[in-house]
């Protein structure tokens, strides 16, 4: 999970170069998240410090399936309710970092009339954005 995250984030003291293609990134975050689900990797809190930031950073991307695969990653972490453990600020500021991905969220949502890409999958009709935004503010 160490080694997906790396290859994902990889930090600025990284030896690892980042050329991967939308799809390549979207398909670790998935199995990122999908690990994160099934095992206990979440409890080594120090190894995904920042995947808040990091994961609200692709909101802002162009890439449907991209934005996706972050949505639903930021959704797992919420939903975790270890905050602290995802985010490299302090535990007051989790509030906030909520309230933005919200309003981030929320943009996306309404400019996706506009020329912006919106985050529905074109088979099912799921919308993981507005899913997103309807787990956090419950979560509120």
């Amino acid at each position: 999970m160490k080694l997906l995250w790396d290859l994902i984030n990889p930090g600025t003291d990284s030896s690892i170069e980042r050329k991967d293609s939308p799809a390549i990134l979207t398909a670790m975050i998935s199995a990122w998240s999908f690990l994160l689900s099934t095992i206990d990797g979440w409890r080594s809190h120090k190894n995904w410090q920042g995947a808040i930031t990091y994961f609200s950073n692709i909101l802002d991307s162009n890439d449907e399936a991209l934005c996706a695969a972050a949505c639903e990653a930021l959704a797992l972490v919420f939903e975790s309710n270890c905050l602290e453990k995802f985010s490299s600020k302090t535990k007051d500021s989790n509030k906030e970092l909520k309230d933005n991905i919200i309003k981030q969220l929320r943009s996306r949502l309404s400019e996706t009339g506009n020329e912006r890409i919106s985050s529905q999958d074109r088979r099912t009709g799921f919308n993981s954005a507005s899913a997103t935004l309807n787990f956090l503010e419950v979560l509120i």
